[in-house]
């Protein structure tokens, strides 16, 4: 198979991965033009010549997926001098390491009007969008897109439990009376993101009962509640926007949206146009 064709599966699955291209070789090489795919799950396709130097290039890819930032590696094959990759070849080679990271996963849990409408505005952005109610007509309504996952269960616990939750997911809770259960859930998982559309009384009353519970500023850093930027929005589209610019921000700058420390340094959503339908 390719190594188009492996990219492309990858692509589908929503799995990064780096292709490694030698841009210049000098002297005696294993090879002196190839290139190769390394997946962040460990998967490989193509080879640059294998060896100690093949060895280090795919570890530097490992590392340069995990910056998320592409990279140029030099290689002597020597023993000794800058670079040497402990091999007696003589030559050298420089290979450039592009990044193909994986789609940001955004969770919706809850399928009422606010998260149908984040479902239509993220999905255009490139996010893998992921919605999730134990109301299964919920799931069948005609304005979530096609392209949207789909988790029904008994109960959001049941639902919670199948999550493929990373440290770099977002999630979004709009579950009506049951946004303290699944809350209480949520914050001890993995996410680097957990919003809750509910009022300011509401949200500093679970703030409250998280503390009593043993939740840590550190923890509480990721709870963004009420959720979304001030744009006095209104219609659940407004808010779905309001909501959606709040996580670009925090993903393109976490600085931005106190993920440095300060949780709430950017205006929120405030009143009743922040309460789940």
């Amino acid at each position: 198979m390719s190594l188009f064709a492996v990219a492309c599966r990858l692509e589908k699955e929503n799995v990064a991965f780096a292709l490694i291209h030698i841009i210049e070789s000098r002297g005696s090489t294993p090879r002196h033009s190839a290139s190769m795919l390394v997946a962040e799950n460990g998967e490989t396709a193509g080879t640059i010549g294998g060896g100690k130097m093949e060895n280090l290039v795919m570890e530097q890819a490992l590392e340069a997926l995990a910056e998320g930032q592409a990279r140029l590696f030099h290689g002597q094959l020597a023993r000794q001098g800058d670079h040497a990759v402990g091999a007696d070849c003589g030559g050298a080679m420089t290979v450039h390491i592009a990044v193909y990271s994986s789609r940001p996963a955004l969770f919706l849990l809850g399928a009422g009007h606010v998260n149908r409408a984040l479902a239509q505005a993220a999905l255009p952005l490139g996010y893998e969008v992921i919605i999730a109610d134990p109301w299964e007509e919920n799931l069948r309504h005609p304005q979530l897109p096609t392209a949207c996952q789909r988790v029904a269960g008994d109960n959001y616990s049941t639902i919670i439990a199948t999550l493929p939750l990373k440290e770099s997911s977002y999630v979004v809770i709009a579950t009506n009376h049951q946004d303290r259960e699944v809350l209480e859930q949520m914050l001890w998982l993995p996410c680097c993101y957990l919003g809750l559309l509910a009022s300011r009384k509401k949200a500093q009353h679970f703030r409250q009962l998280l503390i009593s519970q043993g939740a840590d500023d550190l923890l509480l850093q990721k709870l963004h509640s009420p959720v979304g930027m001030d744009i006095n929005a209104e219609t659940p589209e407004e808010i779905a926007v309001s909501i959606l610019a709040e996580i670009i921000c925090h993903r393109r700058s976490q600085r931005c949206c106190g993920g440095s420390g300060a949780a709430g340094s950017l205006p929120t959503q405030t009143g009743c146009n922040a309460t789940a339908e």
